[in-house]
């Protein structure tokens, strides 16, 4: 993790900060190793610290270097004890100190009490912060390579099994325990699964519906391994595929594809998404695509960057994002073909390797 705090501690200088207080738990897990999911950092030029109660001591001892345990009670008095170690350390006078914090992070009264307990300047550096996770190393990309093909597999495994005559919760645990079984520690998010008319909605909540002939099938998935995701959609047609349907599916295919070929290291966020929503929209279905081409995965499922109309960010070689086009047809069908890729220099390295053609199951 020490390339991690050069990076950071680079930050204070660029923003002229004496210390950065940490309390984005991935931004924690990112900067110490920590897995837990309740300790702060507060990290100077000379100091690391981290936080945390006594149910986290041993774990922190054991999974982190580089960091000074300070032991807490936990709750509200974390952010004190780590101020307290800190003006231990750096006799100054608090209003000599300027201080970061994440303020997307941090409630309306976590900041009024960090504002009673801390004199000095408090400044927010919560999304330059996190932008440190934004470019992966090597490490970071082999588990996201794995966590792809363990959600490939275990994609596969449960369609194989056929669809239809499944209820869309039951396909879900499915995935679920297949992702499990497959080495992951979790699935990265609670899986997706829409038939038929349910399909037009992006993020349904898979229920009793039962999964029947003529129904595509949206499902969005992915596997966590140890601490990283993995993200894929697939749209799968049950019997058949209707005219219009498959019709659909290769616009959205299209779309897709032309998202891809736009992913380069250099590039705005917002091209990517225009090159699949141009697709889109150049066959009379704009309007029925309500929601960016795609997001930054890593140690969260989503984060920064944001490829949308109005994304800005410049890609960098290292960044890993999803490209997900849709189509949704309110009380019709819906579908959305999804991959996450790395961003190089020159275009992109696809993850998720699952089959985009449209595949008819049973």
């Amino acid at each position: 993790m020490s390339a991690r705090l050069v990076a950071l501690r680079r930050l204070l200088g660029e923003r002229a900060l004496d210390a950065a207080l940490v309390t984005d738990a991935a931004d924690v897990r990112y900067l110490s190793g920590f897995r837990g999911d309740e300790a702060i950092l507060l990290v100077s030029d000379e100091q690391a610290y981290v936080c945390a109660d006594s149910r986290f001591w041993a774990q922190i001892e054991g999974e982190v270097a580089g960091f000074e345990l300070v032991r807490s009670e936990g709750g509200e008095a974390l952010v004190g004890d780590a101020l307290a170690a800190w003006a231990a350390a750096d006799r100054r006078g608090e209003g000599e100190r300027r201080l970061g914090f994440q303020g997307g992070d941090v409630s309306y009264a976590s900041h009024r009490r960090l504002r009673r307990r801390f004199g000095g300047r408090l400044v927010d550096v919560g999304a330059r912060l996190s932008a440190l996770r934004e470019v992966k190393d090597e490490a970071e990309l082999q588990l996201m390579r794995a966590a792809a093909a363990i959600a490939d597999e275990a994609l596969e495994e449960v369609v194989a099994q056929g669809l239809r005559g499944r209820t869309e919760a039951a396909v879900a645990w499915a995935v679920e325990q297949a992702v499990r079984s497959g080495g992951a520690e979790a699935v990265a998010f609670a899986t997706i699964v829409a038939a038929g008319p349910r399909g037009a909605l992006p993020h349904a909540i898979p229920g009793d519906e039962v999964i029947g002939d003529g129904d595509l099938v949206v499902v969005d998935m992915g596997a966590r391994l140890d601490g990283y995701h993995s993200d894929i959609t697939r749209t799968f047609a049950v019997g058949r595929a209707a005219a219009q349907e498959g019709a659909v599916y290769d616009i959205v295919l299209a779309a897709q594809l032309a998202g891809l070929a736009a992913v380069r290291g250099g590039v705005e966020a917002c091209t990517v998404d225009a090159a699949a929503r141009g697709v889109i929209e150049a066959a009379g279905y704009g309007e029925r695509f309500g929601h960016g081409t795609g997001h930054g995965v890593g140690l969260e499922i989503h984060e920064a960057p944001l490829l949308n109309r109005r994304g800005r960010a410049r890609l960098a070689p290292g960044m890993v994002v999803t490209v997900e086009p849709g189509i949704y047809l309110e009380g019709r069908f819906g579908v959305r073909i999804e991959d996450t890729v790395v961003v190089t220099a020159s275009g992109c390295e696809r993850l998720t390797l699952f089959s985009k053609e449209l595949r008819v199951v049973g």
